[in-house]
């Protein structure tokens, strides 16, 4: 996780000032929000691309691998669960985004494209599935799976969607002051190592872009003074 509080200071130390006025609560909160499916849908097509470069030997291994650094961000949404037998099919989690793998037991279900191949391969005498060479098919937010005798023992390992930020606050004397305690409150949903991804991103939204050095030595700035209110007697 990633301090909301943090991110939310560092982009108001930027962005209000007297020729773009005050960024409101709501707005800075759709644009990290936005920030951070930006950068969760990338991750794919720039693994593909670092693994392109790393292929023709443009990278190094060790901490200059980019493809595991880009791994390790990716599989921060990796969850496993078991899947509940719901009538006819099994229901999926509702946070699911991506699925990684299904398995009946310790056995992969391998999956079909469509309903017409679940068909085929369960009528087809030569490939009808068996509990050891199990199928399944993505059905809206359940999946079937065949042979029908599987009714239990199907888990999943899959990556998550992430939860929606949210900075909360309570108004006193016309001013917004963080309230952490509030039920909906959410601090962003993110690999640590992305932090000052999602400020400088966030800022771009308003029309700056910065330089990481830039963001650091004021984001250290926030939490130098994060710590001495927190430690003051």
């Amino acid at each position: 996780m990633i301090s909301i509080d943090r991110v939310y200071k560092t982009v108001l130390f930027f962005v209000n000032s007297d020729v773009r006025g005050n960024v409101k609560p709501d707005e800075l909160r759709l644009a990290i929000n936005t920030a951070v499916e930006d950068i969760v849908e990338n991750y794919f097509t720039e693994l593909n691309r670092a693994l392109n470069r790393q292929n023709r030997g443009l990278s190094g291994n060790g901490l200059e691998n980019i493809p595991d650094r880009i791994r390790e961000r990716i599989l921060y949404f990796l969850v496993e669960d078991s899947l509940a037998y719901n009538v006819s099919v099994f229901d999926l989690p509702s946070d699911l985004r991506y699925i990684d793998i299904i398995l009946y037991n310790d056995t992969e279900i391998t999956p079909c494209k469509n309903n017409r191949e679940f068909k085929v391969i369960s009528n087809l005498d030569d490939t009808t599935p068996t509990t050891s060479f199990p199928i399944y098919l993505k059905i809206g937010d359940t999946i079937k799976v065949a042979p029908t005798s599987i009714v239990d023992s199907v888990s999943i390992s899959y990556l998550r969607k992430h939860a929606i930020a949210n900075w909360t606050y309570t108004v006193i004397s016309n001013t917004e002051v963080y309230n952490p305690s509030a039920g909906d409150f959410q601090d962003i949903d993110l690999h640590p190592s992305e932090e000052y991804n999602i400020i400088i991103k966030t800022l771009g939204y308003f029309g700056l872009n910065l330089k990481e050095g830039d963001v650091v030595n004021v984001a250290n700035s926030v939490q130098q003074q994060e710590f001495n209110q927190e430690n003051a007697v």
